[in-house]
């Protein structure tokens, strides 16, 4: 099969040095920041947020854990969890993770960041380090509720087959970092 050369030319991404765990969450804290605003980001949120349950919303307006337990359902069914290419840290943008339906930790991250953050939420982006692993490696979101005012975070990890609020057992340090 031989893609036409428009498809080929907007597939070329670049590439950039990732030193550290903070040059990686900031990478990353910029693929949501250009995610939020994006229209196809905002068009995603739409699907998540936008079903009909008789003559009312599926997810009642202002109820903001079932809107974030719906993001990331949403995330779950339509984004396909894979690694990354081999030997080969991606960073895709949240617009490249929607066309391309799947994408690995860092990916989720950036889409979840952006969906959340388009419609409102504050989130913080959480690295962890577990059991018998030598360094932080495994990141996800904590989304804030009330979103105005957070009284309680939410983890948002879309790469397990969990439900919104799971964090994996045998934490053994974490890091949190602001996305504003």
């Amino acid at each position: 099969m031989t893609a036409h050369p428009s498809v080929l030319e907007s597939m070329r991404g670049r590439i950039t040095t990732v030193n550290s765990t903070d040059d990686r969450v900031e990478l990353i804290a910029r693929n949501i920041q250009k995610g939020r605003i994006s229209p196809l980001v905002h068009i995603f949120a739409s699907q998540a947020l936008t079903d009909r349950c008789g003559d009312a919303w599926c997810v009642a307006e202002k109820d903001w854990t079932g809107e974030i337990q719906q993001i990331g359902a949403h995330i779950r069914r339509t984004i396909r969890y894979t690694l990354d290419t081999h030997n080969i840290d991606t960073y895709r943008t949240p617009d490249r993770t929607i066309q391309l339906a799947l994408g690995d930790c860092d990916d989720m991250v950036a889409l979840a960041g952006s969906v959340l953050q388009a419609v409102g939420y504050p989130i913080l982006i959480k690295v962890i380090q577990m059991e018998g692993e030598p360094d932080f490696h495994h990141i996800y979101l904590m989304t804030g509720t009330p979103p105005e005012n957070p009284q309680d975070w939410i983890a948002v990890d879309a790469t397990q087959p969990q439900p919104v609020g799971y964090e994996p057992p045998g934490i053994i340090d974490h890091r949190h970092y602001t996305v504003n």
